[in-house]
């Protein structure tokens, strides 16, 4: 062989991270050019992957070789086409998005040297890019060995890239081009079965990037219907069958390589958009078969999945369709063993106190649908607990409905002393606390003004807050920061450090921190921030919480470029405040008070308002140290009031519950709307959720017409994630696409006067640059505000922005050309055709139809939609600023 080792090495559109795959090669302590040799397999990219790997090969030519595909065969194919040029004795397929350690090539050499009777030697893999952190399977790697599969079956390979293999032995395999996915998994395991050794090494690794949308096969293809269905066929049932035929059974270690797999299958949710009854039924038929051959052991040892899940897929294996006819016949089966399946927990999603009562709401997971669930007090007496209804808590796979959810709630009185113990039938329950909980198991109690609430691992205790007994808690909770020291604990360690140095200065302050999003002031927040200064109150603190640049990003390494700076020095910039504040920042500095958001001042002073006012609910916005929430929840004393961002119209539940934001008060704007959150699932009481009108409201005023049709459509949560390619082929995009580039359609505007102008959705922005651009189409950032009362005519789809702009009486055209809106409109009480403030569009020529009527009609709206308006706002007064603040101060803070 004329190399030691031949990277085969596809590449799809990797024209951003090729070159960093390749140097890692060319940088191995190995020399490079004279062991190495490179094969690149184009697989018909349409960037500049196709240059770049051309450029290699100029520069060296004896090492690196490419090949081009005329279509996209996908890396089973390619991988296939590479191996026929392979000149190395050892092979490894490095994908074109990552990168190798520099020493790994010359560990694996040595391993090879060493031990002739392996043909595959692997490395651990760590994630970087949008996830951080080691692989589930990285135990393997605790030492240099080498394992004997039948003697240690658990110690599965499933990945090709991060493997190296004797080409010897290789050559009489081949990936199965039938897959898209899961080919590495399956030429290994043949390869395994053949020779069960393996070789693990310690002290190199492979970098596995992580992207932020779904642009890899393996992020995308739980999406796309193959996954249930060919590539079960053509990996699970394949391999079982292969086993069967080669060895007469299915080995442990391939039973385990299975289910590792199988369980990320189990794990969805709902798959009916993509199969239909009878696809369903044939894939549980399947599944079914497939489990046949795994042992309960293997199902039960594996460490990634969670006791409920594990429980289902045991009682699907024992009863088969049994069980998918009737989950409660079988529910009692005792393979559903409570502590070795961890199913003799109790979730506790809100510990807090109010009024001298300590109020619970969590929930636990049973097999059976009547459990006997006991909260015992100093072990003497039961409290009643009240059952509350979250359905969209259900556990789902593969859309069946297993197991029980039992969600509770619970007041309990509190005495001086109290132990607090969960149980179920004979079974003690073990308290566990959700991230929003204001107890964890990491900082383990949390403060009020005259008790201590304590975690003691199996109960709760609730004891008088003394100066001694918060020194002790206190001491207790660094021990266990310290002996767990879970990521962020050093954030959290200092915080809690400030927190207590200047408790005595801060306790008795009353301090309101007021936020729209991270770098924007103009919803809801900033207008009732405005009339709370007029107000100036003395017994007040407000504050306004806004970044201080021109936006808030999670990957701060795109501030740090822009700041020409590392993103270390960035991140210490954000936490003193410094840098030159935005308009955004200045607008509120302006008014005073102002504070920078996520800054130390900030995370400080959240630890002692009295309540965040806030347009967004979302905990990891409110909350500037949300990551490390955990380490702080019991210090935490805020209340939450919600001003919305938009007008409620949709079942919202799924997002906006109590057991996940546990809001104070909700502010509404409407009778109807109030009403929507009693009658749903949301979990608030009654009393939290008023009808005040919103603060913005106040702003809006009929002002000059600026003769603009307006185009303002609502995000689509599905596409969060998505590539740029991927979205240019959505239907959203090519609709307003084509709305705003209609010539005939801004022609006629134009001659009479008007202006076609696109607000985009702050969640657009990132894919802003695929509309085409008309000239006479202007893509706007102006205020909201502004918006409303400077334009003539909205065209949005399912928005509430349309609210605003209807309280001016001003007209508006929904165009609800499909079925795509994240939210089931026929679920939420607003019925666009019975309801809207305007004609509902279905197509372009309808939507051009009713903009030109519209324009014909002067820009009115007509009277059957005032009237709509009239009796949907129960508030038209300007007042609203002045309620809300009114009902905030009226809160009661103690805790």
């Amino acid at each position: 062989m004329a190399f030691k080792f031949s990277v085969v090495m596809t590449a799809y559109n990797s024209e951003n991270y090729l070159s960093v795959a390749i140097e890692s090669i060319i940088n191995q302590s190995l020399d490079f050019k004279r062991n190495i040799q490179i094969i690149i397999i184009d697989d018909a990219s349409y960037d500049h992957t196709p240059d770049i790997a051309h450029y290699y090969q100029d520069k060296y030519p004896n090492n690196i070789f490419v090949l081009s595909n005329d279509e996209n065969y996908g890396p089973a194919y390619s991988r296939n086409r590479g191996l026929g040029h392979v000149q190395g004795e050892f092979v490894n397929f490095l994908d074109s998005d990552d990168f190798i350690t520099e020493y790994a090539f010359n560990q694996a050499l040595d391993m090879f040297k060493k031990h002739d009777e392996i043909d595959i030697v692997s490395m651990p893999i760590y994630y970087f890019g949008a996830r951080k952190g080691g692989h589930s399977l990285n135990y393997k790697y605790d030492k240099t060995q080498v394992i004997n599969l039948e003697e240690h079956p658990e110690y599965i390979q499933l990945s090709g890239p991060s493997s190296f293999f004797r080409f010897s032995a290789l050559k009489n395999y081949k990936f199965r081009e039938s897959l898209r996915v899961s080919e590495d998994p399956v030429l290994i395991n043949q390869m395994l079965l053949d020779n069960p050794n393996i070789g693990f090494l310690d002290g190199c690794a492979y970098y596995y990037r992580k992207h932020d949308g779904q642009k890899s096969l393996i992020g995308s293809s739980s999406n796309q219907k193959f996954y249930y269905t060919t590539r079960v066929d053509n990996y699970f049932i394949y391999m079982i069958d292969y086993c069967l035929e080669k060895k007469k059974k299915v080995p442990k270690f391939i039973q385990h390589v299975l289910m590792y797999d199988l369980q990320w299958i189990f794990e969805i949710r709902k798959v009916s958009h993509l199969l239909n009854r009878a696809e369903i039924v044939e894939l549980y038929a399947k599944l079914i078969r497939i489990l046949s051959y795994i042992d309960t052991d293997v199902i039960i040892y594996q460490k990634s999945i969670p006791g409920i899940l594990k429980t289902h897929i045991l009682l699907l294996k024992k009863h088969d369709v049994r069980y998918l006819a009737d989950k409660n016949d079988v529910g009692n089966d005792k393979c559903t063993r409570i502590e070795e399946l961890d199913l003799n927990k109790i979730n506790i999603d809100i510990c807090q106190i109010e009024n001298d009562e300590l109020y619970l709401l969590g929930f636990f997971t049973t097999f059976t649908v009547e459990p006997n669930i006991r909260v015992r007090i100093n072990g003497e007496r039961t409290m009643p607990v009240t059952i509350v209804s979250f359905p969209q808590r259900d556990n789902l796979s593969l859309n069946f409905n297993y197991g029980f959810n039992h969600n509770f709630e619970v007041r309990i009185p509190i005495e001086d002393k109290m132990k607090i113990e969960f149980k179920i039938d004979e079974y003690k329950l073990i308290p566990e606390y959700s991230h929003i909980s204001r107890l964890s198991k990491v900082s383990k109690y949390m403060l009020s003004e005259k008790y201590i609430v304590r975690d003691m691992d199996d109960h709760i205790l609730v004891l008088p807050r003394t100066t001694s007994n918060t020194l002790k808690n206190e001491l207790r909770a660094f021990k266990s920061i310290m002996s767990k020291r879970e990521r962020g604990w050093r954030t959290g360690v200092i915080l809690r450090f400030l927190y207590f140095f200047f408790y005595p200065a801060y306790k008795d302050k009353h301090i309101w921190i007021f936020m729209d999003l991270p770098y924007r002031a103009d919803d809801n927040a900033f207008q009732l921030f405005k009339y709370a200064v007029e107000r100036n109150d003395k017994d007040i603190e407000k504050y306004f919480a806004i970044s201080k640049h021109d936006y808030e990003v999670q990957d701060v390494e795109i501030m740090a470029n822009k700041y020409q700076s590392s993103s270390r020095m960035f991140k210490i910039r954000r936490l003193l405040g410094l840098g030159n504040p935005s308009s955004e920042y200045q607008k509120v500095a302006d008014l005073g008070f102002d504070i920078a958001y996520r800054s130390i001042r900030h995370r400080l002073y959240a630890l002692f308002a009295e309540v965040i006012v806030s347009s967004n609910p979302d905990n990891n916005i409110i909350y500037p140290f949300w990551g490390n929430f955990p380490f702080l929840s019991g210090l935490v004393r805020s209340k939450t009031v919600f001003l919305q961002h938009g007008v409620t119209k949709d079942d919202t539940s799924s997002w906006l519950n109590k057991y996940d934001k546990n809001l104070d008060m909700i502010v509404t704007v409407s009778d109807m709307e109030r009403q929507s959150f009693i009658d749903n699932d949301y979990g608030y009481p009654a009393d939290e959720v008023k009808v005040l009108g919103f603060p913005r409201f106040d702003a809006l005023k009929r002002l000059e017409d600026k003769k603009e049709v307006v185009v303002m459509p609502t995000w689509r949560r599905q596409y969060n994630n998505l590539e740029d390619e991927d979205f240019a082929r959505t239907t959203f995009f090519h609709v307003f696409n084509s709305l705003l580039n209609d010539k005939e359609l801004i022609d006629y505007l134009g001659s009479k006067g008007y202006k076609m102008v696109f607000k985009p959705h702050p969640n657009l922005y990132k894919f802003i640059h695929l509309f085409d651009r008309n000239r006479e189409v202007a893509f706007i950032d102006r205020s909201y505000s502004e918006i409303f009362n400077h334009s003539s005519l909205m065209v949005t789809d399912y928005s509430s922005v349309f609210f605003d702009f209807a309280y001016l009486e001003k007209p508006v055209i929904y165009y609800q050309y499909g079925k795509d809106y994240h939210f089931d409109v026929e679920s939420g009480y607003f019925d666009y055709e019975e309801m809207g403030f305007g004609p509902v569009a279905k197509t372009h020529d309808v939507l051009k139809e009713e903009i030109i009527s519209c324009i014909e009609g002067g820009c009115e709206m007509d009277d059957v939609y005032k009237k709509r308006v009239e009796e949907f706002f129960k508030y038209r007064d300007c007042e609203n600023s002045k309620r809300v603040y009114e009902a905030i101060r009226e809160m009661d803070f103690n805790h």
